[in-house]
């Protein structure tokens, strides 16, 4: 969760700032909030697929590979859409926040063998 707002704040942040050390200093927090979610996003995987975990770890690198196209694609739509950059941050920060509740629903110490 930490690093979902992390992400969040430096997205935001970054927006904001008037001058580019400024921006590389708060895109520079926002990845590494992203980069402290992976980690846990890996253990999530084996503590809840258990002899599965090949199988939801999978899933879960095949739903990144989705949202990074997915996310390729939006950034040139949100910008003719808006006519500004801007919203695309918006966005990111709002799925960050989004994750950040998501988060607070797993429950890592029952696989899914127990559903």
């Amino acid at each position: 969760m930490i690093g979902f707002s992390l992400a969040a704040i430096g997205l935001i942040g970054s927006v904001f700032m008037d001058d580019v050390t400024g921006a590389i200093i708060f895109l520079s927090i926002a990845i590494f909030g992203a980069d402290m979610s992976l980690a846990p996003s890996w253990a999530v995987c084996v503590d809840i697929g258990k002899q599965n975990a090949g199988a939801v770890s999978g899933t879960m690198n095949m739903a990144g590979n989705i949202g990074s196209f997915l996310t390729g694609l939006a950034f040139p739509y949100l910008k003719a859409w808006s006519g500004s950059i801007l919203p695309f941050f918006f966005v990111g920060a709002g799925l960050n926040v989004l994750a950040i509740i998501l988060w607070k629903y797993i429950k890592a110490n029952k696989s899914l063998e127990e559903y």
